[in-house]
């Protein structure tokens, strides 16, 4: 019986696409999405560029940063006291081959003035959509863009 068991769970491993067998990709990509929330929020600028190829692109709404050195300059550029959050969900990650992927994730953001704490609602909610590509350095992001879906009426 338990030897049956073992062959029905072998089949089924065997069956398995690797794009679910191969969870590497998956976490790679949606920690890169996590850090780059985190790294924003705390504007360290190195560590926030260097989750992005030496030849990126980054598009948040409407303006578009490239190159690594580029991208390191606009978050250097918004150290102003204020305060930011990303808060990430809906992280779908969908692998090309082995060393491409794509995906969409959901953020809410919100902002507040230098000085204040307190937010009557959130900045900005949308989407970002992904290219991925494996490095010697691992996992990184080619092209980043950010799509507005809602925003507050001010």
């Amino acid at each position: 019986m338990i030897r049956k068991y073992l062959m029905i769970a072998a089949l089924f491993v065997t069956t398995i696409p690797s794009s679910f067998a191969d969870n590497d990709v998956y976490w790679a990509c949606s920690n890169l999405v996590t850090d780059y929330a985190y790294h924003r929020d705390q504007f360290n600028a190195k560590e926030f560029a260097d989750l992005f190829t030496e030849d990126a692109t980054l598009t948040v709404v409407s303006q578009t940063w490239e190159g690594r050195a580029e991208i390191e300059q606009r978050i250097e550029g918004l150290k102003t006291g204020s305060t930011i959050r990303h808060e990430m969900s809906t992280i779908r990650i969908v692998p090309i081959d082995e060393n491409h992927a794509t995906g969409v994730s959901y953020a809410t953001i919100y902002s507040a003035p230098a000085g204040q704490s307190t937010v009557s609602g959130f900045t900005l909610m949308g989407e970002y959509h992904d290219e991925f590509v494996r490095t010697a350095d691992g996992w990184k992001f080619s092209k980043r863009v950010l799509v507005s879906k809602y925003s507050l009426e001010r």
